[in-house]
């Protein structure tokens, strides 16, 4: 038995926001982490933003929701999220911000695919630091929307 083939969804991340402070990582040490921590590194954009283009699989069947499934989906199947990381000089990680992908729903991915465009989420973020130094991570809430499209 053959299993149905995943169909993609083209996704694009805006990064607009301050360098971390103290990080001192270059271009690829900054990127959308995948499951096996590789980082997929974006490009210079207007403004100093930083532009990833990527994709995410939708799983097959017609749930109520997209289920996102691939490399760059992280966590359970109803809460599936990016993670946006930055890497330290020593490998670890200085800070990871995860990127929901649970606002998307069908009519958002129609929309993407009959303008030929990918879904948008642009991220404004001023990076924070704890009292010890430590930078302050967590949850983006994002608005995906159609590139082009209001």
């Amino acid at each position: 038995m053959t299993k149905p083939s995943l169909e993609p969804v083209r996704l694009r991340v805006v990064y607009r926001g301050a360098a971390l402070p103290g990080w001192g990582g270059g271009p690829d040490d900054f990127g959308v982490q995948d499951k096996s921590d590789g980082l997929s590194a974006g490009v210079a954009g207007e403004g100093g933003s930083v532009i990833f283009d990527l994709s995410v699989e939708l799983k097959p069947g017609h749930a109520a929701a997209p289920v996102f499934v691939g490399p760059l989906a992280h966590g359970p199947p109803g809460e599936r999220f990016l993670y946006l990381s930055w890497r330290n000089a020593a490998g670890a990680y200085a800070r990871r911000l995860k990127l929901p992908l649970g606002s998307i729903g069908w009519s958002d991915i129609a929309a993407a695919r009959r303008a030929d465009q990918p879904l948008v989420a642009e991220l404004v973020d001023q990076p924070k630091l704890t009292s010890t130094g430590a930078q302050i991570g967590g949850t983006r809430a994002v608005v995906w929307a159609a590139a082009g499209l209001p």
